[in-house]
């Protein structure tokens, strides 16, 4: 009986220890075999001369991130090659390789500033295909290969420029007529309606170009004409929010304004909605559209129209109960 309670004490001590052992504090994270994940991410924007596409990696290793985000080769891979395809419909109308060109330094802050690698395509004869056309239902299709990894493709709509009916640019606008109206066409199955609201403070010996800018509209149900109505209070009351009182500025003038339409495709509208909703850390589910990666690819228009405020729309800005404070004149 005594051997049994031996035999049984030992048996407990072994169990104990192979369990001690066995426990540790350290995290192991279980990552997948492929450890590093292409991240790609561009915003097409057709109005412009130049398209850009940046490819990244995830990192990790046994030290701090921190330190690992301040190492340039931490965030690239090397040998990478990306193209862009248009299509209308079944018909592929140009292909094009994108260059990879060591761009304008980052801003400071956690990632290393340098090198700062992206692939762009510049508008040439060539490429002039790419960045034109009208069809709404053109496609562009990215690939993106790199060396030892599966072929990277992602796909996302373009869609033609806006086009501002109302008011008629040729004549001059009355920011106080009740409502003033603005009508633009647009195949984009979301729309926004900017204002952008150029003017220079002069100083004693000094003077400064500034802009402001506000959302006056958005929708994600199509109409055709987009239609929107403002009211000359309500604009006035925008330019006295947004401009700061400064007893330095000796006065200002208006340079310019724009009415400024922005058509953007439902995976970019997906995209903001759930950047609006993620929490700070991040976490939750992760918005892609990258096959083989994680990212976005996707496109935007940005169409500008310049209206020009006649006199009775400047003397309120001048002398106007919203606005006087801020000290506009003439000349």
């Amino acid at each position: 009986m005594r051997l049994v309670s031996y035999i049984w004490i030992l048996l407990c001590i072994v169990v104990v220890g192979l369990a001690g052992f066995s426990c540790s504090n350290d995290l192991e994270i279980q990552l997948p075999g492929n450890k590093n994940i292409p991240v790609v991410y561009s915003v097409l924007e057709l109005q412009r001369d130049t398209l850009c596409v940046r490819v990244t990696k995830t990192f990790n290793g046994t030290g701090s991130a921190l330190a690992y985000a301040a190492i340039g080769d931490s965030l690239y891979f090397p040998s990478t090659r990306v193209w862009l395809e248009k299509w209308n419909g079944d018909f592929r109308v140009n292909k094009a390789e994108l260059t990879k060109i060591d761009i304008n330094s980052r801003l400071p802050g956690l990632f290393s500033e340098k090198p700062n690698w992206n692939f762009i395509l510049v508008r040439s004869p060539e490429s002039e295909t790419i960045f034109t056309g009208t069809v709404d239902n053109q496609e562009y299709h990215l690939s993106v290969e790199i060396p030892g990894k599966p072929l990277i493709f992602a796909k996302t709509k373009a869609f033609p420029a806006s086009r501002l009916t109302l008011p008629r640019l040729s004549a001059t606008q009355n920011l106080y007529l009740d409502p003033l109206e603005f009508s633009w066409i647009s195949d984009a199955p979301y729309t926004e309606l900017y204002f952008r609201f150029y003017y220079t403070d002069i100083y004693e010996d000094n003077m400064i170009d500034r802009c402001i800018t506000w959302r006056e509209f958005h929708t994600s149900k199509p109409t055709d004409p987009f239609q929107d109505f403002i009211y000359g209070a309500d604009f006035m009351k925008r330019i006295a929010g947004l401009i700061k009182a400064d007893r330095l500025v000796l006065y200002r003038h208006v340079t310019g304004l724009q009415a400024v339409v922005v058509g953007i495709p439902a995976d970019l509208f997906d995209y903001r909605l759930m950047i609006q909703v993620q929490p700070p850390d991040q976490a939750g589910y992760t918005l892609t559209n990258i096959f083989n990666g994680i990212g976005l690819f996707t496109s935007q228009t940005i169409n500008a129209f310049d209206l020009d405020p006649d006199l009775k729309s400047k003397d309120s800005i001048m002398s106007g109960q919203f606005t006087k404070h801020l000290n506009f004149r003439y000349y």
